[in-house]
C-alpha cells in the first residue's frame, strides 16, 4: 500500500500508464475479500487491476511455489520497455541474507535481494529497498491508509517467518547492530560478485542463454557454475561439487562429458569448449524409436509439425522438393552438399556441434539426401545448398516447480 500511494504521487507529476497485479493463492480464506481491497484500491487511484488465480495448495516448499507462481503470472504480461516493481524492503533483506546464509548460498547469495534485474522483456525494480519496514508503515500512518496483515506472517514454521518472529530478535538481543552488519557484508559480497561478472565477460551465463564458452581458469570456470544457477533461480550445489567438476573440465578428454546436478532434471555438462545448461523439464526424454515426416510444402506455404516435446514451423519461399524430417535419427546417412560425401548421423552431429543430449530430441531436416538443418541449427551455407526453406523449432515444457530462489 505504500508503493501504492508513492507512485500514484509521482504519476501525478509524471504520468505513466499503471497496472497493479494481484495475486490470489487459492489458500487463505479471506483472500476474496483481499482481492476486492486491493482492487478497489488500485480503481479509486484510477489505475488498471489485473487478478490471477493460482489455485496453489499448501504443502512441501509452499513459498517458493508461490514465489514463482507470482513471478512466472506477472512476467508473461510484461513486453519491452515495461517497469515491474515490488514492495521488498530493508528487513526484507536482512532476512533474505540470513535465510541464505543458512542454506550456505556463498557470495552470490550473499549479494542479496537486488534492486534491479531483468525480468522476462522487461525490469524488475525494488525501489523500496533501502527503506524499512517500520519506515513504511509510518508513512501508511501519515496519510491514513489502509492495510491488511496476512494472518500467515505469524506462523513460524514457515522459515521466514521464523526468522522474522523469533531467530533474528534473538540475534539482536546479542548483537545490537546485527543488521547494519549484515548489510555492509551484503555490499562487500555485491561489489565482489560485481567485480567477477566484469572480468567474465562474454563468458558470463546469464537467462536465456543455454551455453558459454569455458571460461579460462579454474576459478572463473566455478564461478560460470554459480552464475548460471543464479541466471535460472535455483541454489548452486556445494563448493566441493563445484571444486570436482571444474577439476572435470581441465583434466577431462574434448570427448567426454562431465557434469554437474541441480536435482533429477537439471545439470550442467561441458561437452567441447563450452559448459551447457540442460534442463530435461524443457527438452524432454529422447525418442524411442524413430518418427519419420515427408510435406511437399509449396511458396509461402507454412507448416506445423508436432513431435513429442516440440513443435517444428516449416516455411517456403519457393517450390520445394519434398522436406523429411526425422525425429530420434538413427542409422541413416546423408551428405552436407550435393557432391559431399555420406556421412553418418553421428559424423554429422559431431560436424555441426549439435551436443549428445540433443540429437535423439530435435528434428534433422533434409531435401532427398542432403541436411540442411539439425533443430535450430542451418547448415544450408555449410554445405552450399540452395534451399530457401525456413524454420523454428521450439521445445514444448512440461510443468515445473523447481526454482527456489526469488
Amino acid at each position: 500500500m505504500a508503493l501504492l500511494a508513492l507512485v500514484a504521487d509521482f504519476s501525478k507529476i509524471i504520468p505513466r500508464e499503471v497496472v497493479v497485479h494481484h495475486c490470489h493463492h487459492g489458500v487463505a480464506s479471506e483472500a476474496k475479500d483481499w482481492l476486492q481491497f486491493v482492487q478497489a484500491e488500485t480503481e479509486r487511484r484510477g489505475f488498471a487491476f489485473k487478478a490471477y488465480y493460482l489455485d496453489l495448495e499448501l504443502g512441501s516448499e509452499f513459498e517458493a511455489r508461490a514465489r514463482k507462481a507470482r513471478y512466472d503470472a506477472v512476467m508473461k504480461e510484461v513486453v519491452s520497455g515495461d517497469i515491474v516493481m515490488t514492495a521488498h524492503h530493508r528487513d526484507d533483506q536482512v532476512e533474505t541474507l540470513l535465510i541464505r546464509l543458512s542454506q550456505g548460498s556463498g557470495l552470490i547469495g550473499l549479494a542479496g535481494i537486488p534492486m534491479i534485474r531483468p525480468f522476462g522483456s522487461g525490469v524488475l525494480i525494488r525501489p523500496l529497498l533501502s527503506l524499512s519496514r517500520k519506515q513504511l508503515k509510518q508513512v501508511l500512518v501519515a496519510r491514513k491508509l489502509k492495510h491488511i496483515t496476512d494472518p500467515s506472517n505469524q506462523d513460524s514454521s514457515y522459515l521466514r517467518n521464523y526468522v522474522r518472529l523469533q531467530f533474528l530478535p534473538a540475534l539482536s538481543r546479542i548483537a545490537p547492530k546485527v543488521r547494519d552488519q549484515l548489510l555492509q557484508l551484503s555490499n562487500v559480497a555485491t561489489n565482489h560478485v560485481l567485480k567477477v561478472r566484469d572480468t567474465l565477460g562474454e563468458h558470463l551465463p546469464v537467462l536465456g542463454t543455454d551455453s558459454v564458452n569455458l571460461a579460462p581458469t579454474e576459478t572463473l570456470i566455478a564461478w560460470q557454475v554459480r552464475f548460471f544457477a543464479q541466471a535460472h533461480g535455483l541454489h548452486a550445489p556445494s563448493a566441493l561439487q563445484i571444486a570436482e567438476f571444474v577439476r572435470q573440465c581441465v583434466d577431462a578428454r574434448n570427448d567426454r562429458c562431465p557434469e554437474i546436478t541441480f536435482g533429477p532434471d537439471i545439470c550442467i555438462r561441458k561437452w567441447r569448449d563450452k559448459i551447457h545448461w540442460i534442463d530435461f523439464n524443457i527438452l524432454g526424454e529422447e525418442a524411442e524409436s524413430e518418427i519419420t515426416r515427408t510435406e511437399k510444402i509449396y511458396p509461402n506455404q507454412s507448416l506445423e509439425l508436432w513431435f513429442p516435446n516440440g513443435v517444428l514451423s516449416l516455411n517456403a519461399l519457393e517450390i520445394l522438393e519434398e522436406v523429411s524430417v526425422f525425429f530420434g535419427v538413427t542409422r541413416r546417412r546423408f551428405r552436407l552438399g550435393r557432391k559431399r560425401p555420406l556421412q553418418s548421423n553421428k559424423q554429422l552431429a559431431q560436424t555441426l556441434g549439435v551436443p549428445p543430449w540433443l540429437r535423439k530430441r530435435t528434428p534433422l531436416i533434409a531435401v532427398s539426401d542432403r541436411i540442411i538443418g539439425w533443430g535450430s541449427i542451418d547448415c544450408k551455407e555449410d554445405g552450399l545448398i540452395s534451399c530457401s526453406l525456413q524454420w523454428e523449432w521450439r521445445f514444448v515444457s512440461r510443468n515445473t516447480t523447481n526454482s527456489t530462489v526469488s
